[in-house]
């Protein structure tokens, strides 16, 4: 949705897919790294560097206005390592935090998990390299939305008090519509009931 709604506007959008996620469905378990989980944040944080450089020289070359859209950012790995690993990654990427975050995204969109205030909705079905429980995925998205804190531009989307998910996303759609300077339309929509066949 998120997608259509921009190249109908004529933006070109590409989307960085989550890199964890291709590891994990091409082979790499996630119980195998444990024996030496700094090697493998290396090795997924320079093929998510790389990724997300090539699309933004592909952007480049475009001929109109382009968005690129990162499933996930480079903070996002804070979240699963100890901050004593996490600093020693860095430390072997030669990168800091600013550099990792506000210096590199334009802004950060933080979709909450549904185990947040839509749990009867939460599912592992969707992607076959998720393995978390409920208590997990809370633990794991609150850690996630604090490794962004000071991103001058990080937005969250929670689940209370929206209507579906559909919803969400135009939320999502319309913060984002600002920032690239967009015209906002209301959007409405209205339903009908047909009592008779006609």
């Amino acid at each position: 949705r998120f997608c259509s709604y921009f190249k109908d506007r004529g933006f070109r959008v590409f989307t960085a897919p989550e890199v964890a996620t291709i590891l994990f469905s091409n082979g790499i378990s996630p119980f195998e790294i444990e024996a030496d989980p700094l090697s493998f944040q290396v090795s997924l944080m320079k093929i998510q560097i790389e990724l997300e450089n090539g699309f933004e020289r592909a952007a480049k070359i475009v001929d109109r206005p382009s968005i690129i859209l990162c499933d996930r950012g480079l903070m996002d790995g804070s979240a699963y390592m100890r901050e004593s690993d996490w600093e020693n990654l860095l430390k072997v990427m030669n990168l800091t935090p600013t550099e990792c975050s506000e210096s590199r995204y334009d802004a950060v969109f933080h979709l909450v998990t549904a185990a947040m205030g839509a749990e009867e909705h939460y599912t592992l079905e969707g992607n076959s390299t998720r393995i978390e429980t409920l208590e997990e995925a809370v633990e794991l998205d609150r850690k996630t939305q604090n490794a962004w804190l000071g991103h001058p531009r990080h937005f969250v989307f929670g689940n209370k008090g929206r209507e579906s998910f559909e919803h969400k996303i135009l939320e999502v759609i319309e913060r984002a519509s600002r920032l690239v300077g967009l015209p906002l339309a209301k959007q409405n929509s209205q339903k009908y009931k047909i009592l008779e066949k006609p």
